[in-house]
């Protein structure tokens, strides 16, 4: 049995709705042996049948077989999946700003505008699932409680609270940093990967503050780590700097 993963969006309104409890008939044993199914209403709860194999003792072996149980749409799916609702949204929704708006606090915003701005339209319109179960239905608006709570963070255009997500490097800079993972590749202390990957993980995983204080998160990286390869040359300036951290072992 595959279930549909619930999202906040299957109660856009209740087209989207039946679109789920559709996808929740798929599903059923019956209907995938072409054996028609009944109509439902889609405010009533309804089952499907999930076939559950056990074996049965047939003289010295086993024959597999299997019995129907019932498994019901909002008593057994919703009841269970609606709990995970918010955690669900939450997570992807930081994983989208992580990935693709953590260095641009301007589009960042404007994301995050634009998601507040659904999970309102959506939330606004939840009492048309009243006809839900009680407890379902006031899990149901919990769960967008929560939501609309993590989305309204006001830390989340904050750089400084966004870059405890990378290891900061004070006192070095982008330049530094490449050269470092530069001679690491090249002395095979790490794996050989592409400009492009490791370009792309020191981005994810790293940002430089300058001594003012300011956040500097890293862009284009797999074009100087192209540049130190072709060269065969490492920046004199950060050699030199890294050198000189490094002849600190010394005074342990």
């Amino acid at each position: 049995m595959n279930l549909p993963e619930l999202t906040i969006y299957d109660f856009e309104n209740i087209d989207t709705f039946k679109q789920l409890q559709r996808k929740f008939l798929s599903e059923d044993f019956h209907q995938q042996q072409d054996i028609p199914y009944p109509q439902i209403n889609y405010k009533e709860d309804f089952y499907i049948g999930v076939a559950e194999p056990y074996e049965v003792k047939a003289g010295k072996g086993y024959i597999d077989n299997y019995t129907i149980e019932k498994y019901y749409f909002q008593k057994d799916y919703l009841k269970s999946a609606i709990k995970s609702l918010a955690t669900e949204y939450v997570s992807d929704f930081y994983y989208e700003l992580r990935e693709n708006y953590l260095d641009n606090t301007k589009e960042r915003k404007k994301y995050i505008l634009l998601e507040r701005k659904n999970v309102a339209s959506i939330s606004d319109n939840l009492n048309q699932f009243d006809f839900l179960d009680k407890e379902i239905y006031y899990e149901l608006l919990a769960q967008f409680l929560d939501i609309e709570k993590a989305i309204h963070n006001p830390t989340l255009t904050n750089d400084k609270v966004f870059k405890a997500d990378r290891l900061t490097l004070k006192g070095w800079n982008e330049t530094d940093l490449v050269t470092f993972f530069s001679f690491l590749r090249s002395q095979k202390v790490i794996d050989f990967i592409s400009d492009a990957e490791l370009g792309r993980f020191l981005e994810r995983n790293f940002c430089v503050e300058r001594e003012n204080g300011e956040v500097s998160f890293l862009d284009n990286l797999n074009k100087r780590l192209n540049d130190i390869k072709n060269t065969n040359k490492l920046n004199d300036r950060s050699e030199k700097r890294l050198y000189n951290l490094f002849q600190k072992f010394n005074r342990f």
